[in-house]
């Protein structure tokens, strides 16, 4: 089976203020963090909606159909013309994502549609791995308004993959207000 990778970077960032991809972590923009983490992966993607991204080298842009859709959208629209037959999903503002995450979920997929990390009950759909197939199922939901990507979950043969320890946490821990970032930056949890 091939799979694929995608950066979902098209959202507004309306709680940071500011575009999230392009923040920066220990001298890098969390764009580039991740896609360096993504470097194995022979098609790997951009997702992007208004405002185009520089775009890491080796991806390829795919923008967003569907107006104001969020991840759900950028999932489609990358799931709608990817080569793969599966792609990693990961948001933009997921600075501490490693490879190794990315590489553990992919072996999960087997015969599942979908595979979603869960920290305790908290599950984690902009980190997963989804089957070129998902995208109709995706596209139903955003033509009946629906944007929740575990909504869609409900009709796909999803996976959860329970990851315990602290350790997890942090590889799933994005970032999307002022006072996140900056304890990011601090090297603090969230507040």
């Amino acid at each position: 089976m091939t799979v694929g990778a995608v950066i979902l970077a098209g959202g507004q960032s309306r709680r940071m203020g500011q575009n999230k991809a392009a923040l920066t972590y220990v001298g890098q923009r969390f764009l580039e963090k991740i896609a360096g983490e993504l470097s194995g992966f022979d098609e790997r993607l951009l997702s992007v909606a208004g405002e185009m991204q520089r775009t890491p080298s080796g991806f390829t842009p795919v923008w967003d159909t569907v107006p104001n859709g969020g991840p759900m959208a950028g999932l489609y629209a990358a799931l709608s013309v990817c080569k793969s037959e599966a792609l990693l999903a990961v948001s933009c503002d997921l600075p501490l994502f490693s490879g190794e995450l990315g590489d553990f979920l992919v072996s999960k997929l087997s015969d599942w549609d979908a595979v979603v990390p869960l920290t305790g009950e908290r599950m984690h759909p902009v980190c997963a791995v989804y089957r070129k197939s998902c995208a109709a199922v995706l596209k139903r939901h955003l033509d009946g308004g629906d944007r929740k990507l575990r909504n869609a979950l409900l009709e796909l043969r999803t996976k959860y993959i329970p990851l315990t320890g602290v350790f997890a946490e942090i590889l799933l821990e994005n970032i999307n207000t002022p006072e996140e970032y900056r304890s990011l930056c601090d090297g603090r949890a969230k507040p």
